[in-house]
């Protein structure tokens, strides 16, 4: 009986669900077109609600141990306690949100658009990991490298997530 009763359960929350997608599209939840996202309208809120829940999770670190801190032209001796907070913020959010977007699975539509996000947000996740063994290694080039690296990615992100239909998707690197 209580099986029935959890299967009920969770068959009344995915009609909630279904019929809640495209009130959320509409209400500019998901899309700013007319149309629907290229994942289709279920996945994009599945995928925005991840982001939106990884954009709390960033709005929530601590702050950034030294906020005069120029990555394009940084103080080494500002690494140490750099490459801490990277690790112990960045890097934990960030691996978290590729892992849940992963666990999404495949949208029913726009199958590139969406492996352009999640290759996007994996180069992400590399290039922090790069900058975190760069300030460990009190290598500024390599540091200053990665940062470069991460602005361009954020644009490669931007335009993936526009194609995929889940924009709001691109605010959580910015």
């Amino acid at each position: 009986m209580a099986r029935s009763g959890r299967a009920t359960k969770d068959f009344l929350r995915g009609v909630v669900f279904v019929s809640l997608a495209p009130w959320m599209v509409a209400c500019g939840g998901v899309t700013t077109s007319a149309e629907s996202p290229a994942v289709g309208d279920a996945f994009a809120v599945s995928a925005v609600s991840v982001c939106q829940a990884t954009l709390a999770q960033k709005e929530a670190w601590r702050p950034f141990p030294h906020p005069e801190f120029n990555p394009t032209q940084p103080d080494p001796s500002k690494f140490p306690e750099v490459a801490v907070w990277l690790k112990e913020e960045t890097a934990v959010t960030f691996e978290a949100w590729l892992a849940e977007l992963q666990a999404l699975g495949e949208p029913p539509g726009g199958q590139e658009a969406w492996d352009d996000v999640l290759a996007a947000v994996q180069t992400i996740v590399q290039l922090n990991a790069a900058q975190v063994t760069a300030a460990e290694d009190g290598d500024t080039e390599a540091f200053v490298e990665a940062a470069a690296d991460l602005r361009q990615t954020q644009v490669e992100l931007v335009r993936a997530t526009e194609a995929a239909g889940v924009a709001e998707c691109a605010d959580v690197h910015k």
